[in-house]
This record gives structure tokens, sequence and C-alpha cells, in this order.
């Protein structure tokens, strides 16, 4: 009896999750028509997808994500959003892209970089036999993330300006903050958390030399009630009355506790996606990240995406900037808080190398 050698390719194409993903629908919002998956045709129609490890609409990470991924689609309606596959595990991360792949998915999107080490060999293959396929990481550092790949040359990532990020916010927190005291939780002791809190701290002394940060880098991103409690401590020990996280669902707790000790003087600092509004009664104002789907898209049909690229969001091509500012805050502080957002968007607030200074130093 003869042995088949299967590919990867052919085992994922077996696994249970791969025939329930090929049923995906598209999501007609987003255009009609698909890719013919033959690199020598002139598409006039493209399909794009997205692999999220959590919901889709969290109110954080996963929703920042899908929202940038509708704002793509509706400035390209050539192009065609299937179903997100939504909550997937690591584990099944390689099973859900290849499903994908057996589409001809123009661009296929990792929302985040936990899935770079399952998505290797998946990427490698279609390189090799899908060469229309693309693929788009968030939140990837190629040299870091993806050193163990045979190759890029049909991938892309995206990375913020994170300096940016972190300033936005401590701008805000120092003009709000009445205690001087302001906090951040972070699911992970990771160097993008520790660079969002540098600059967070510095751009709030530089409104208040006094601000005072208090940090907790391993609050994981699942358990509201640790945010809860943690935020409930701090406002109990040293007075904080401003927050800004980095922890998704750590976060939503973390409002709980602000709320009860006073929607009209303990606030919240939301991210990546505007959250201010009624039902966010301690959000004041949030920091935003536009994922440059767009320019992705762009790339694939001029036939230049690839090669390991990476797509930098930040203050000028509009990937990161500070969302709506709440009515509590009064017009002439909202003024204040322009100023020195022009400042930060001209790199004079703070700097990378005030920000590398003080990460030292945690």
């Amino acid at each position: 009896m003869m042995k088949t050698n299967l590919s990867r390719r052919d085992a994922l194409k077996l696994g249970a999750g791969a025939l329930a993903a090929a049923t995906a629908l598209p999501l007609a919002a987003c255009g009609s028509g698909s890719g013919t998956g033959d690199a020598s045709e002139e598409k006039s129609s493209y399909k794009v997808a997205m692999v999220i490890s959590g919901p889709s609409m969290d109110g954080g990470w996963g929703q920042g994500h899908y929202e940038s991924l509708k704002r793509a689609c509706e400035s390209h309606p050539n192009w065609q959003m299937l179903e997100p596959k939504e909550n997937t595990a690591t584990s099944d991360a390689a099973t859900a892209a290849q499903s994908y792949v057996d589409q001809d998915v123009d661009l296929i999107i990792a929302a985040g970089n936990e899935f770079a080490s399952a998505w290797g060999e998946v990427v490698a293959e279609a390189a090799e036999q899908n060469p229309n396929v693309k693929f788009l990481m968030t939140n990837t550092d190629p040299e870091v993330d993806l050193a163990d790949y045979d190759t890029v040359q049909n991938l892309e990532c995206v990375q913020t300006n994170l300096v940016q990020t972190g300033a936005l916010a401590g701008v805000v927190a120092g003009f709000l903050s009445k205690t001087g005291h302001i906090g951040f939780i972070g699911g992970m002791r990771l160097p993008t958390t520790l660079t969002k809190y540098a600059a967070y701290v510095l751009a709030a002394q530089q409104i208040n030399y006094q601000v005072q940060g208090h940090y907790n880098f391993e609050a994981g991103f699942t358990d509201a009630s640790f945010g809860t409690k943690l935020t409930e401590q701090w406002i109990a020990s040293y007075d904080v009355d401003v927050m800004w996280g980095d922890a998704s669902a750590v976060d939503n707790g973390a409002r709980q506790a602000l709320e009860a000790a006073g929607a009209d003087t303990h606030f919240d600092i939301a991210q990546p996606i505007d959250a201010v509004g009624d039902s966010q009664p301690t959000v004041v104002a949030s920091t935003v990240i536009d994922w440059m789907i767009g320019q992705a898209m762009d790339e694939v049909e001029a036939g230049t995406f690839g090669e390991g690229k990476v797509i930098e969001a930040n203050m000028d091509n509009g990937g990161v900037y500070l969302g709506t500012i709440a009515d509590k805050v009064s017009d002439d502080l909202k003024a204040q808080i322009e100023e020195c957002v022009e400042q930060v968007k001209a790199g004079v607030l703070v700097t990378q190398e005030d920000v590398d200074t003080f990460k030292a130093s945690l």
C-alpha cells in the first residue's frame, strides 16, 4: 500500500474547521464580485477577509479592526468583505487562514501578531501556489515576529506610532486629572505596552509636572473584574482619577470602578475605537487607531503589495488620532487639548528619546 504524504495545506483542508469556514458568506455591504485567482487576468473585483482572536464587536481590539475593515471597504466598493472568523484560537489560526486561501481571497488580515507563528507555512505555500493571495498582519514587527518565515513576498505588516498614541492619551490625562495621579493597565508586559505607558506619563507631565503614573502590565485581557478591583485600589490608595488602558475587557472593568467613584470626577480614555457616548459615562476621549487597510488594498490593486513592507499608522496619514471629546469637557479645555495635539503630531511634545529613557526605568 502506498503512503501518501500530505502537505500542511492538504491536511488543513481536511479539518472540520476548514470545511465549515468554506461556507462563509460575504457581507453585501462591501461590494460584490470575487477574485479569479489568476495573476494573468486584469481584475475588477477583490475579496478581503479577517481573522480575529476575539469577537468582532468587543468594544476594543477586535471592533477597532472590524471597523477599520468596514471603512476600507466603503472607500473601495470593488472589494467584497467576507464574514470575519471571530474567537479564533491560535491552534485554529492556520486552518482559518487556509480556508480563505482556498477561496482565493485577495487579502487575508490577521488582527494582531498572535497568529504570526501559526501562519508561516500557510503564507509560504500561498506564495508558491496562490500568488494572488496576500496577507496583512497588524501590530506586527517583521524582524521579530516573522524572523522564522521562509518568505514575506506576499505579506505586509501594520505598526502604530505608539509614541503618538500614548502622548495623545497623556495630554487628555494631564489636563483632566485634578489629583495628579493617573493609571494605566496593560494586558502583558510587552515593549509596545511600555512605549505607550511611557509616552502617556511623559505627555501628562508636560501639562502638569507633578503627575504621577500608576501601572500594571500583567492584567491579561479578559478579566473585567480584575480591572474593577485594581482601579478601586488605586482610587482608594492614590486618588487616581484618570485611567487609560491597553487590556481590552479589563479596561471595561476599570470603567465600572471609575463610574462608581463618580463619572463627573473620574475619567477614562478609551482605545482603539471612539467610545465617547451615553453608554460610557466615564469616557471623555479616545485614542483611535485605523489599521490602514485601505492603503493595503490600493497596493494589492497596483501590484506593489508585499516583500514584508511595514505600513505605519500615524497622525499624518490618519492612522492615529484623538477621537471625540466629551461634552463635559469645557470648550476652553478642549482648545488647550487641541493645541497640544498639534504638538504631538509635530513630534515636539514627547520624543522617542524621552520615551526610551523613561522605559529604561520601568
